[in-house]
């Protein structure tokens, strides 16, 4: 019988926290009714899509220790021209672009992952030094959020004023990370800014308005951040 009121009870809390990706972050109500979900969003790309994979022939100990002797991490410098991807979105962020052009040339391209991804890697290297861009950044982030309860959630529905008294508090952060990638040399370094968080508390009749507030906010925070890392 505990045992059985414990599976409830980590289900009851897991059914309030939710994890979803930055390019498909419209709002979802934990309680059941949700949302349609993001016609264009297709799923992510991965990091082997960007970098590619090599082969069993060209994956050698001899070329390992070569590509060590050589790795060079790249760097970007205020004006260099840059290809921008976010991963599972058509475009980036407006916020992400904003803040990206203000430090260099950049041109949008689509993150949506194609249903063929033999050879992508390469073509769009190729792509990138047709253009003249030198580098490519493709970023990711997830959005991690949960909901608790306020004491008092009973009689927390009663109108004061044409509003609703608050009854949940909404925790919400973000967490990015962006692959820099040097057309030319094929070398590349991961980026991680740092985590930001937030949270704010809404009625039955602000849970979406809350939500999509502070979606905003932290990715304008975390958009931020990560450019900084881009530019240090």
């Amino acid at each position: 019988m505990k045992y059985s009121i414990v599976l409830l009870a980590f289900a009851l809390f897991l059914g309030g926290c939710e994890t979803r990706s930055i390019s498909d972050s419209g709002y979802r109500n934990p309680y059941g009714g949700g949302r349609p979900d993001n016609p264009l969003y297709k799923g992510e790309l991965s990091e082997m899509d960007i970098l590619g994979a090599a082969s069993r022939e060209e994956a050698t100990g001899a070329n390992i220790a070569k590509a060590l002797e050589v790795a060079v991490a790249p760097k970007l410098k205020r004006g260099d021209r840059v290809i921008l991807i976010q991963s599972g979105a058509p475009v980036p962020d407006s916020a992400m672009l904003e803040e990206t052009t203000r430090y260099f040339d950049v041109a949008p391209f689509s993150g949506i992952p194609p249903t063929e991804k033999t050879g992508l890697a390469d073509s769009l290297r190729l792509r990138a030094a047709q253009g003249g861009y030198r580098f490519i950044v493709c970023y990711w982030g997830v959005l991690e959020s949960a909901q608790k309860d306020k004491e008092g959630k009973a009689v927390s529905w009663v109108p004061i004023l044409g509003t609703f008294v608050p009854d949940q508090k909404q925790e919400m952060r973000i967490r990015l990370k962006a692959l820099l990638l040097d057309v030319g040399s094929g070398g590349w370094k991961m980026l991680t800014p740092e985590v930001h968080s937030d949270s704010g508390y809404n009625s039955r009749w602000s849970r979406e308005a809350t939500d999509q507030d502070l979606v905003s906010s932290l990715k304008e925070k975390g958009y931020k951040s990560l450019v900084a890392e881009l530019v240090k």
